[in-house]
């Protein structure tokens, strides 16, 4: 009887383990993502300046679409928004690690959100 109730309890072990994994998102250090959406009043440029030197771009998003995701590579993050006929960019600054999708919105109002950032909002001259 006491040989039964401890292959059970592996049994249910093992079965919670394999669950575990099944639950899990599948991200094995993937690089964290930006996608712009723009809901502005003219086209819009989104810059994301890396802490190893590395510069992506998405450029020309055209009002009301939205662009694909890119992929950057993880760690301090300075993204610039750049709206058509808007004088001043917006810029960012974030820490980011891997597995993580970000989405910068530009609102009607040609004001900034996003999803899944923590920003610190910096001056136009600033750097990392």
């Amino acid at each position: 009887m006491k040989k039964l109730s401890i292959f059970m309890l592996l049994v249910a072990l093992l079965g919670l383990i394999v669950f575990s994994i099944g639950c899990s998102d599948g991200c094995k250090n993937q690089n964290p993502t930006v996608k712009l959406v723009n809901n502005g009043t003219d086209k819009a440029d989104i810059q994301i300046k890396t802490s190893n030197g590395n510069t992506e771009n998405i450029n020309n998003i055209e009002p009301g679409s939205s662009s694909e995701k890119r992929s950057f590579a993880p760690g301090k993050i300075e993204f610039t928004i750049s709206i058509k006929g808007v004088q001043d960019p917006i810029e960012y600054l974030l820490s980011t690690s891997y597995c993580h999708d970000y989405t910068v919105t530009i609102n009607e109002d040609n004001t900034v959100t996003h999803i899944g950032i923590t920003l610190d909002k910096v001056s136009v001259s600033s750097s990392i």
